[in-house]
């Protein structure tokens, strides 16, 4: 019953945060990644990272067919993309996976995702989910 109120509040502050202007974005030049020109914060803390070999191998021990080019658009999604528009980046870190479906879900469809971008952004947090580090 927790989880789901405390998904109720989260979708509800995602949407309040979507009638806002779209938030800036900094890089950090000690962790920075490219895979597109639009800067992002990379924070081993918060999980959001662009996706390595580490996470490729990772997630292809759930779902074989996932590709590297596949995690790429996925973080471009969650970073630079769809998810960013409307406010900033969760820390992957702080829920569970099925927390993660049931977000990427609930902001996919606000967010007008095709399912394959969808698929692509569930697949990288659940890759960086994968390689969480240790307490």
């Amino acid at each position: 019953m927790k989880s789901k109120i405390l998904l109720f509040a989260i979708s509800a502050l995602i949407i309040a945060a979507c009638s806002t202007a779209k938030k800036s974005t900094t890089t950090s030049t000690s962790e920075s990644s490219t895979i597109s020109s639009t800067p992002m914060v990379v924070s081993r803390t918060t999980g959001i990272q662009a996706p390595g070999n580490e996470e490729l191998v990772a997630i292809q021990a759930k779902f074989s067919d996932v590709t590297m080019d596949k995690l790429k658009q996925g973080y471009e999604l969650y970073t630079n993309g769809a998810c960013i528009n409307c406010h900033t980046a969760n820390n992957i870190y702080n829920y569970g996976e099925a927390q993660w479906k049931d977000l990427v879900e609930n902001m996919a469809y606000k967010a007008r995702m095709s399912d394959a971008e969808k698929d692509a952004v569930y697949k990288y947090v659940l890759s960086i989910k994968a390689t969480q580090p240790t307490k």
